[in-house]
């Protein structure tokens, strides 16, 4: 037993990983994250300064770290992204896709490039990048020696998604039709994949410093969130403490959802 625990914890602390969004928020708190549990990191952003200035503040402390300047709604960016991980580690396991667009206009004045424009970055994107490193899975399972049940173990896609997949606010209606598809893709996807055992599941945060607007960070409880916070259930959600979770969306909102007319941030630190 204390055989197969030390095993489990050496798969766990080897693991490749993908993260989109990594040059903020949510996405470069999941980068220390699981930087720090001695995972191998391949750091994704539309933001190349940013995305980079995260890659060096890591690689001071761990070497496993690279970054790809990359937009996840061109699939020959997500191919490249995916071959850089395979360069890089010759394997993937794990795909944490923190790369939201967010976009606020009035309906009546959202244009229809507006309303593509989120749509191809939060959507067809997330699609794109969890089509491609769920067929590089795959491939990994079809291809190794090793028993399947243990390498499942240690793979998992998470998408981030907003409450507003669920709930809404004023001005965001391309942003909440996105977030709402998303859900919906990853739990088709976590259907599709289950003959495989791998798991798909969707974070959703709520008011959180760094993501939102801080007129939007309306929440119930006397702290506010912060990105660490969805980081650390993220990596629960890819660990083997979870292995039996998939098609799920769980929120970190500081019961945002059922809460109204709440008090800004602003008013709660004054």
């Amino acid at each position: 037993m204390l055989f197969l625990q030390s095993l489990s914890r050496l798969f766990m602390s080897k693991r490749s990983i993908i993260i989109t969004g990594a040059a903020r928020g949510v996405g470069a708190a999941c980068a220390k994250r699981f930087a720090r549990e001695g995972d191998y990191l391949t750091l994704v952003d539309k933001d190349e300064e940013a995305g980079k200035t995260v890659a060096e503040e890591l690689k001071n402390d761990f070497e496993h770290v690279v970054f790809v300047h990359a937009n996840i709604s061109s699939r020959l960016h997500v191919h490249n992204i995916v071959a850089e991980a395979l360069e890089s580690y010759d394997k993937i396991d794990i795909l944490v896709n923190a790369d939201t667009h967010h976009f606020s206009a009035p309906f009546l004045e959202t244009s229809e490039e507006d309303f593509t424009n989120v749509i191809q970055s939060n959507l067809i994107g997330s699609f794109l990048i969890n089509q491609a490193v769920a067929k590089q899975l795959i491939r990994q399972l079809e291809d190794s020696e090793s028993s399947q049940l243990e390498l499942v173990k240690h793979q998992g896609i998470v998408n981030l998604c907003t409450v507003e997949e669920y709930s809404t606010q004023d001005n965001h209606v391309a942003l909440e039709a996105s977030m709402g598809g998303l859900q919906q893709l990853t739990k088709a996807i976590a259907r599709s994949l289950s003959p495989h055992r791998i798991r798909a599941n969707a974070v959703g945060i709520g008011a959180m410093r760094g993501e939102t607007k801080p007129e939007e960070n309306k929440i119930i409880i006397d702290q506010v969130s912060e990105p660490v916070d969805a980081a650390n259930l993220i990596w629960f959600m890819l660990s083997e403490q979870a292995e039996f979770i998939t098609g799920q969306m769980i929120y970190v909102d500081g019961r945002q959802l059922f809460q109204k007319n709440q008090p800004t941030i602003a008013d709660r630190e004054t």
